[in-house]
């Protein structure tokens, strides 16, 4: 809020100002920025329009106003301030074209920027949409930037308007059927499954833990952080378990049988409300709780006990609902670090990044942020693009997912949980209610000004790798005939099984079940079922979630990929080499 404190004590003392007397010193271009800024601001308010500003910019000649100028452009709301702003710029560049137009010439000429141009954008954002965009440009971000900071482009909504979702509530899959039909402002043409058979699903297991997150809700959030992992629930100590108590689900424990089980009182999907938890397995939420909490040791119990949670692997999906890429992260950091823009050393130790939405995009690419640091990041690169973390090397490493259909997952996956609709935000969870026009359509609704449609359409689907910083685009329109696909990414040799998902009559971000497994320089084809493959060494091999497993027991790993509009994974791998092309 400083940061437009500032800006707003700056326009008030502008606006004191007769418009005779305001001084054009287009040097300095903190001030100018302010004026232009300033101007256009003014048209929003019913204000006298004063233009001599951008006349000022225009006759100084000056190319490093460009940035600028376009990221005005965009928010004009007058026909008056758009003709300056768009005659500024066709001075100052010799050419004529509209806001798209420059924006996309912009970021293929990575053109330079002036200084004090982290600082006008937030200030713009602020002016025009949410103050609370100026966290995300301090002074000084763009000099240790990953990226041209005119690349960002506002979306369409506040910071974290379209809200993450963190640890959301997972449920079993008969308690999910129930759901769909207490919710039945949510059914779609008289069906109220949830999930539907045929609906997609982002679908992951670590360790033997599934959980499967409809689209239809992800459309809505476009990310979910969540603690993949369970534990065996007992009914008594060395007894009989019950259930696996999954994490993030927090507890309270009430008492203990000597220093080996916990007896704990939840809320886990499948579980009854209390068992015993080896204490082996818990993580306690209070960061000052010493390991074991004194308890009482036997059958007396507290009413109100110490929190914890099961441990558990901690992820992030990003899913940009407009270049259709829905990729899982590792978002834990071991000792964190990172000079911040002030120059000062910031040690953070053992680090999850917990994240959510700027309300910017890349090249129709959805820009998120970690709540620990305020850094931007590009969710399908996994990369720093402006902040604190810019430069510390930190990339998050991508994860296995699968886009698949409920019936299918939910066959593999019997024990699977399933996110509940009950997300607490009010959001319209029919299938096909957000995004359709969009997901069904050829346009795309933002620029993105690195396109190759020689190769591909835009929105053609593609399973997308990049192992060894090589990125390789596997259509899914030649896959899903060859059903098994061995190739070799980098230095790792691969081996890809894609299963196309039933037709609908909506698109979203789909079409086939595909994942990825290092091969060993194995050759695979199909076995006596869609479960099993051969291997050339005659060996048969189940598929999982988390591996290829031959009869010997040999594990060959799950290779972290996902889908995405071939626009979308082109727009920032140009150089990404394409199966069958």
């Amino acid at each position: 809020m400083k940061g437009v404190m500032g800006f707003v004590l700056a326009l008030c003392l502008l606006l004191v100002q007769s418009a005779g007397a305001l001084d054009y010193d287009t040097k300095n271009y903190r001030k100018t920025m302010i004026q232009m800024l300033g101007a256009a601001f003014d048209a929003t308010r019913g204000r006298l329009i004063d233009v001599a500003v951008y006349d000022a910019v225009a006759a100084s000649g000056d190319p490093l106003y460009l940035a600028p100028l376009i990221d005005i452009a965009y928010f004009g709301r007058s026909a008056e301030i758009n003709r300056a702003v768009i005659s500024t710029l066709n001075s100052l560049t010799g050419e004529n074209m509209g806001w798209k137009g420059y924006f996309e010439w912009a970021g293929a000429n990575d053109i330079a920027l002036p200084p004090a141009y982290d600082d006008f954008k937030g200030q713009l954002l602020a002016s025009f949409v949410d103050p609370e965009f100026t966290r995300f440009f301090a002074p000084g971000v763009a000099e240790t930037a990953a990226i041209n900071l005119v690349e960002p482009v506002w979306g369409g909504v506040t910071v974290d308007g379209i809200p993450s979702l963190v640890n959301a509530r997972q449920i079993n899959p008969k308690d999910a059927s129930d759901e769909g039909y207490q919710h039945s402002d949510f059914c779609r043409d008289d069906d109220c499954s949830y999930p539907a058979a045929d609906e997609l699903i982002f679908g992951l297991s670590f360790n033997g833990d599934s959980r499967a997150y409809p689209l239809r809700l992800l459309n809505w959030h476009e990310m979910f952080n969540d603690v993949i992992g369970h534990a065996p629930l007992f009914e008594e100590p060395d007894g009989a378990p019950v259930c696996n108590f999954r994490a993030p689900t927090p507890f309270e424990a009430r008492a203990r049988s000597g220093d080996d089980w916990l007896l704990i009182y939840g809320r886990s999907a499948d579980c009854p409300r209390s068992g015993w938890l080896r204490s082996a397995d818990v993580v306690w939420l209070d960061d000052d709780a010493p390991e074991l909490p004194d308890l009482p040791n036997g059958d007396e119990a507290l009413s109100v006990g110490p929190r914890g949670r099961v441990e558990g692997k901690p992820v992030m999906l990003a899913y940009c609902t407009l270049c259709g890429a829905g990729v899982l992260y590792d978002v834990s950091i071991p000792d964190l670090a990172f000079t911040d823009v002030s120059g000062d050393r910031v040690e953070m130790g053992d680090t999850v990044l917990e994240f959510g939405s700027t309300g910017m995009l890349m090249r129709s690419n959805k820009l998120m942020y970690d709540r620990n640091t305020d850094t931007v990041w590009n969710a399908i690169t996994g990369e720093p693009a402006f902040g604190p973390l810019a430069t510390s090397g930190v990339v998050l490493d991508v994860l296995p997912v699968v886009v698949t259909d409920w019936a299918s997952w939910l066959e593999a996956h019997p024990e699977t949980s399933v996110l509940s609709l009950d997300t607490g935000f009010l959001r319209n969870y029919t299938n096909g209610a957000a995004y359709s026009d969009y997901f069904n359509s050829t346009e795309l609704m933002f620029p993105s000004w690195q396109q190759d449609t020689a190769a591909m359409q835009n929105k053609d689907m593609v399973f997308a790798l990049r192992l060894q910083g090589q990125p390789k685009a596997y259509p899914l329109a030649t896959i899903i005939p060859e059903r098994i696909v061995n190739d070799r990414v980098g230095q790792t040799d691969v081996v890809i099984i894609a299963e196309a998902t039933p037709e609908r009559d909506f698109f979203e971000p789909g079409g086939a079940a595909v994942r990825a497994y290092d091969s060993g320089g194995l050759a695979f084809s199909a076995g006596a079922d869609r479960l099993t493959l051969v291997s050339d060494d005659g060996r048969n091999w189940k598929v999982s979630e988390g591996a290829l497993i031959a009869d010997d027991g040999e594990r060959r790993e799950r290779i972290g990929g996902h889908l995405a509009y071939w626009f979308g994974w082109f727009g920032f791998y140009p150089d990404t080499l394409v199966y069958g092309k």
